[in-house]
């Protein structure tokens, strides 16, 4: 429900793997693997002076209901880019 209208509820997604955070474009949907939780959320970097990716920040499409939070970056913190949604017929 936090994705709605963006994704909605019985919709499979189709994601590839982000190889560094680098490569993360702000605002964009992923799917985010941390800490034993997945998510799927807008992302934005929040970074250290040095320009390193530190937490992230996920936003609901639906964030009248679902406050924003932040996730911490560790070496366990996989990113995947929403390519394509399929909603079922």
């Amino acid at each position: 429900k936090s994705m709605e209208p963006a994704i909605r509820d019985g919709d499979t997604v189709v994601c590839r793997e982000i190889e560094t955070m680098a490569d993360i474009k702000d605002n964009e949907i992923y799917a985010i693997k941390n800490n034993g939780s997945l998510w799927i959320k807008h992302v934005q970097k929040i970074t250290d002076r040095k320009g390193r990716a530190t937490h992230l920040k996920l936003i609901s499409a639906n964030h009248l209901e679902f406050d924003p939070f932040e996730e911490e970056v560790n070496e366990h913190t996989r990113l995947y880019k929403l390519i394509r949604i399929i909603s079922p017929v």
